[in-house]
């Protein structure tokens, strides 16, 4: 393998990671987490639970900070920006959950998009084959999504006063690193 390919595994594994933290907390996934070493394991699952529940549901005497672009994008309108991603989903063929039946604008799915995509390159890379479009795809999809809403995320995340606060940074150098990366490339 060489380390262009090597790259994408390793951010397809990163996106997941992060998929994963920013997801519902339930034991199940509490203790993935604890086994990958994405938290410490003296952060209890009932803790991250309730932080999770603080952040993002209820707020805590402040309100809470949504996991949909559309809430933090105003500008451009829920219904236009929903409408570009399912564009891009589309043209991949990619599916939403009929079980999870997550909204296309939700952060836990835009990770996984790119995490498949990130997948995609490596897989095309083992092959010899052209793994381009799949850099290009990730690239206009951080500029036009992810990387467009996520400082106004991570800066309602870091205000609230939860274990969330600190995945809003990590979140963002992950970002910066894949976008560097594709941009680096010609």
């Amino acid at each position: 393998m060489n380390a262009q390919t090597d790259q994408a595994g390793i951010l397809a594994g990163a996106y997941l990671g992060m998929a994963q933290l920013f997801s519902y907390p339930n034991p199940e996934t509490w203790q993935r987490l604890v086994e990958h070493g994405l938290i410490d394991p003296t952060l209890g699952q009932d803790v991250m639970e309730a932080d999770y529940l603080a952040a993002f549901e209820l707020g805590r005497g402040k309100s809470p900070v949504p996991l949909f672009e559309g809430m933090h994008r105003g500008d451009l309108g829920r219904e236009g920006i929903l409408e570009d991603i399912l564009r891009f989903y589309d043209f991949f063929d990619v599916k939403l959950s009929e079980i999870d039946r997550e909204y296309p604008d939700h952060l836990v799915t835009e990770l996984e998009f790119l995490a498949w995509l990130s997948m995609r390159e490596q897989a095309a890379e083992q092959k010899g084959g052209d793994a381009e479009s799949f850099r290009r795809a990730a690239r206009d999809f951080l500029t036009r999504h992810l990387a467009a809403w996520l400082p106004e995320f991570r800066r309602k995340l870091e205000a609230t006063d939860t274990a969330y606060a600190q995945f809003g940074t990590t979140l963002a150098e992950l970002v910066e690193a894949h976008r560097g990366r594709l941009g680096s490339e010609t």
